[in-house]
Formats: structure tokens, sequence, C-alpha cells
């Protein structure tokens, strides 16, 4: 602290503390005798922020501590006097200069139990020393103002994200546990009410596709649910609501209507939007026939990748698709291949049209890997009576075998 406490704060730019202080001095606030107090607590607060944060027998350290300490009492001042420096002058006037450090790293270890993210779930947070080392260094209060708007904001929407998970019959354990994300449960909820069924559980992905197919079928007329006696959203809780509701509306509800984008590709576009029950379908006929009836009328609803097999290496030798095969029948496909040639792409091009797109991925990863293999045994003219040809289609494809 300066010997001549008038030439404190020469410019407006200065920590808020310094600004205070000197308008303190000035007004005849603070007198010689608290300047004199903050001189003798400031280099102790400073040796014990310089152990914390690295060692207080480094002359760098020792700096790094005072622009530290002075921060945390900006930012006490700055926050609990709103801004106002004759008020924060009455404060340094009325506390020791440890207590208001203290004050500042108290609201800094708040700001960081508050949630950074709006997650039902249990946050991991990192050390709450660090959050302390990355803070203290920060000179602006406005940056302080602004993560701990934030902050409340979040804690808002998560209070939101359980009522409206407790209106879609879900407990809220269940949703910390899955760690779901406030907004996708809000959006799920809202995209209820516009359609009509403000009462409506949670959706699983089934549900979520028919559910979409409703709305573009049947032309929904989609309207604001956002107040109103039916299912009356708590007024604390309604610009959340009017938010999500308008980006449903906006961003979502043109691509639900536009009839040029499949179903299946709808819902694997929108899906990671929304909170759904059973996340996962990968083996769920009811679903692929929903969304994909050409995969589900060549298919006939199997699953397994044998059946599927089957019917990929069928396209690919341009014969009737089929999901198993006679013995005769496998040996003249063989047959077909080494005669007219092995076109892979035609199956896999099926895929890409047809199959649901969360299984795309991985079917084309499988039928890679057979391909591979089945040129080896498939197209081997040496093999001529089929041998390793059909040992390897039974291993792989659905063989039917000849009844006795």
């Amino acid at each position: 602290m300066p010997e001549n406490t008038s030439n404190i704060s020469l410019f407006e730019d200065r920590p808020f503390f310094e600004r205070a202080l000197r308008l303190g001095v000035q007004q005849g606030v603070v007198d010689q005798a608290k300047i004199a107090a903050i001189e003798a607590d400031a280099p102790k607060g400073m040796v014990q922020i310089a152990e914390a944060f690295g060692s207080k027998y480094l002359r760098p350290e020792i700096e790094t501590a005072r622009k530290r300490i002075v921060n945390l009492v900006s930012l006490y001042l700055f926050e609990t006097a709103n801004g106002d420096l004759e008020v924060a002058a009455k404060l340094i006037r009325d506390n020791s200069f440890l207590s208001l450090s203290r004050g500042g790293s108290g609201l800094i270890k708040a700001l960081f139990a508050m949630p950074e993210y709006a997650l039902l779930g249990r946050e991991e947070k990192g050390r709450v020393e660090d959050f302390l080392e990355y803070w203290s260094r920060k000179e602006n209060q406005i940056d302080y103002q602004k993560a701990l708007a934030q902050r409340k904001a979040n804690m808002l929407e998560i209070e939101a994200g359980l009522w409206f998970g407790q209106q879609l019959e879900l407990e809220r354990e269940d949703l910390r546990e899955q760690d779901a994300d406030a907004e996708s449960v809000i959006r799920t909820a809202m995209l209820l009410r516009l359609a009509g069924k403000a009462n409506g559980s949670l959706l699983n992905q089934v549900e979520f596709a028919g559910l979409l197919d409703a709305i573009r079928a049947k032309g929904i007329k989609l309207k604001k649910t956002t107040n109103g006696k039916a299912g009356e959203i708590p007024e604390k809780y309604r610009a959340i609501a009017e938010r999500i509701q308008k980006e449903v509306a906006e961003r979502d509800l043109p691509r639900i209507q536009d009839l040029e984008i499949s179903l299946d590709k709808l819902v694997y576009e929108l899906k990671d939007r929304y909170y759904l029950r059973d996340y996962e379908v990968e083996d769920t006929s009811e679903y692929d026939a929903l969304v994909s009836k050409e995969w589900t009328k060549l298919t006939k609803g199997k699953t397994d990748i044998d059946a599927l097999l089957t019917l990929f290496l069928c396209l690919a030798a341009d014969m009737p698709p089929k999901t198993s095969l006679t013995e005769a029948g496998a040996k003249k496909l063989v047959k077909k291949l080494r005669d007219e040639g092995f076109n892979p792409d035609a199956a896999a091009e099926f895929i890409k049209m047809a199959a649901p797109h969360e299984k795309q991925e991985s079917l084309l990863a499988d039928w890679e890997e057979f391909v591979e293999e089945a040129n080896n045994y498939l197209m081997d003219d040496w093999d001529s009576n089929y041998t390793g040809a059909m040992r390897f289609l039974r291993e792989n494809c659905y063989i039917e075998k000849a009844k006795k």
C-alpha cells in the first residue's frame, strides 16, 4: 500500500477495491487507522495465498498473490455493494481486509458449487482449489457476473427439467442416474404438448417415431401450450418452456413436416435432441417396420446377421432377395456368381437406401468383412464341387438343411 494515500487509484480502470478506498479516504469514511490495518493485514493474506497456489518464498508468487487478494476483495465489494463505491467504502471501514478477501473467496466457492451445465445428473467437477486459482486471477467482475447469471439459469433449467420429468412420469432419481440433459427433457414434453398430448408419458424410440409420423401424416395443428388451465406450467418455468417451444417450432417442425425426409432419417436426426426412454432399439423389428417399409418387406422382420448376410448376398448375385437358402439354392447362387460376377455394391447401396440409419454403419462393416472372405471361397474355381463355398456359407449365412 503506498505511503501517500492521496495517490491511491490515479486511474479509474484500477481495481474496484482501490477506487472504493480512494473515495472512502476522500470522503473521510476510511481513516488512517483503517489504512494502517489494511497495510498490516495485506502481507499476511498475500503470503497465505502464495502458499496455497505456489510458494511463499518466490517473489513472482508473492506479486501474483498481491493481485489475487486485491481481485478477491474487489469482487466481494463489487457484488455486496452492487457496484456502489460509497457503499463499498463503508464496507472497507467496517470489515477487516482479510475478511473481505475471504468474502471474495466465498463467492467464488459458491459459484463453483453451482451447475456449469443444465444436467439433471451428478455433474463431475474438478477441484475447488483449481477453480479458485483461475477465478482469483480475474480482474473484471463482469466475467464473474456473466458466469453467475449462466449458472443461476442452469439451476432454474434443472428445476424446470425435473418438473417436466415428473409430468412425463419419470422419477427424479432415475433422471439423475441417467445424467439427463434438462433441455432435452423439456423439449420432449413441449413436443408432446404441441401435438396435443399434454398428459403424455415419456417416449421410447418406437413411440417417438410414431409421434413424428402422426404429426406429419395427420397434419396435427400445433399450438402454443405454455399457459392455460390444462397442464399449466408454473410461472417461473414459462420463459424456459416458451423459449424451447419456439425453438421446436422454428427448427424441428419444418423438418418433421417435410415429407421429402424419410421417417427413419428424421428420427435419426432428431432423437439426440429429445430425451427418450429405452434409447437403444438395435434389434426392434417394430421400429424397423415403422421407419423403413422397404427394409421390413425384404428382411421380413429378421434381425440376425446370418439372415441379413444371406439377403445381401442374393442382392449381390442379382437373385431374388431371400433371408434363407436351400442347399440347392446356395449352390445355384455360387455358380451364378462365378459365371456372371460378384456385385457387392448392390447390397451396399440397398443398406444405405433402406436400412435404418442406426444400423447402417455396423451392417456395412459386416458386409465388407463378409465380402472380403467371400471372394476367397465363393469365387474359387478350383473348388469345383462347391465344398469350400458351402462350408463358408453354412458358417456365415442361413442355409436350410436338406430334409431327409
